[in-house]
Parts: structure tokens; sequence; C-alpha cells
């Protein structure tokens, strides 16, 4: 009986570890790393950098953001040099004769390939470079009007924390956490209707999770249209086909 209940709670832990995604993983990097303290929360807003052109280190989903970085390649010299190669000249102009208080650090001797493709991608999803495609802009922007960002994290790829949940946090709307939540185009309908699906709340021990969760899956029934409703799901959609 002992070997069989720590067999079952090995499997129970198991289970409920969470599968997380690069950009979920890489959000966790960029807390780690103290990306925040210079770029704001999230990498959203900036701080004051007196002497620098702009008076602010830019955030990451900024248009100053964009005069710095020409390509992912340039992402990934910056975290890893503290500027690309095309910038080396005015870097070391800018840390010499003007030192700035706060100067752009290199990360290349405290992060492995692994962690930069990750903290890479979750840039990539607040900055969001390369655009997104005209197709699914309209979903976008009705996720973000009716707040679905503030729990599934920016631009639906992060999540957040949600004590009591199964997996201990709110999943981004791609990956396997994502796929085992929502199992075809019909259950997203639900969810987002309804705010549950049957194939849960007809599961008493799934239902024992989702009734003691403390942030709960609204219902949008009465607050989207229908043409809203595809538009939130044709944009979900493509984030998993361009994740895949």
């Amino acid at each position: 009986m002992v070997i069989l209940a720590l067999a079952l709670w090995g499997a129970l832990n198991y289970l409920q570890r969470p599968r997380y995604t690069p950009e979920l993983r890489g959000h966790q990097i960029a807390q780690r790393l103290g990306c925040f303290g210079c770029h704001g929360p999230g990498g959203t807003g900036g701080v004051p950098n007196p002497g620098s052109d702009e008076k602010e280190i830019p955030a990451w989903d900024g248009g100053t953001a964009m005069m710095y970085v020409n390509s992912v390649d340039e992402v990934r010299e910056w975290i890893l040099d503290g500027h690309p190669e095309r910038l080396a000249e005015e870097h070391e102009h800018e840390h010499g004769p003007r030192d700035l208080p706060i100067a752009m650090p290199a990360f290349r001797e405290v992060i492995s390939e692994r962690e930069l493709d990750d903290l890479v991608a979750y840039y990539r999803a607040v900055a969001r470079y390369p655009g997104i495609p005209d197709s699914v802009r309209a979903g976008y922007r009705v996720a973000s009007a009716h707040g679905c960002f503030g729990c599934h994290g920016v631009g639906g790829l992060v999540g957040m924390p949600n004590p009591r949940s199964f997996k201990g946090y709110i999943p981004p709307w791609r990956g396997e956490d994502f796929s085992d939540l929502v199992r075809g185009e019909a259950e997203l309908r639900a969810w987002i209707r309804d705010g549950a699906i049957e194939r849960l709340e007809s599961n008493p021990a799934a239902r024992w999770f989702t009734g003691r969760q403390i942030v709960h899956m609204p219902a949008y029934r009465d607050l989207l249209t229908d043409e809203e409703l595809e538009q939130v799901i044709a944009y979900i959609q493509w984030l998993n086909e361009e994740g895949s």
C-alpha cells in the first residue's frame, strides 16, 4: 500500500509539472538576469538614463527599441555582447568620453544557448517582432481590449500563476499544457464563450481543481460579437501554427 501510494503521488506530481513554452521560460530568465530592472516590468517600460539620446532605457515593445534592432540576430548580439557588431564603434564611443549612467551589460558568460533562445523568444513576444500578420491582427486587438493578456501574458504567450489550479498557472495560448486544456476548435469556442468545457466539468477529479483554483476563466458569450470571437480564434490558431 505504501509503495502504491508513493507511485500515485509520483505520478500526480509528474502530471502537475508545468510544461513551459520558450516564451515563458524566457520571461523567467529575464527576471533572473535582472532585465526588468532596466527595461521595466515585463520589458514594457524603460527607466531614466540621463546622458543617453532618448533619456531612458528603451522598452522592448516600443519604436525606440526598434531603432537599435535590425534583426533577431542583433537581439542575440545585444544580449551576449551588450551591443550588436553593427553598432560596435558607436558603443565604444558612448562608453569612452561620455559614459552613460546605465550601460547594456554583456551576458555571454552567464547564459547558455538554450537560455538565449528562450530569452529571444520572450523578447519577440513583447516586441511583436516580426510583426503580427494583418490577417490575424484584429484578433490580437480584440484579445487585448478584453483583458485576455492580463492572464495569458503578453500576446497570449506567457501566462501567470494560478494557485490551486492543476498546473499552478494559467497557460499561454500554445504549448503542451494549452493542448491538454483545449482539444480542438469546439473546445476553444466553449472556453471563450462559457469559461469552461464539458470534458472537464463532467470529470469529478478535474472539476475539483477547476472549482478550487483562484483565478477562473471568464465567460465572454455576452461580451464578444460573433465576428470578434472568430477573430480571436484565428489569432490563437495562428500562434499555434507559428509555434509548431
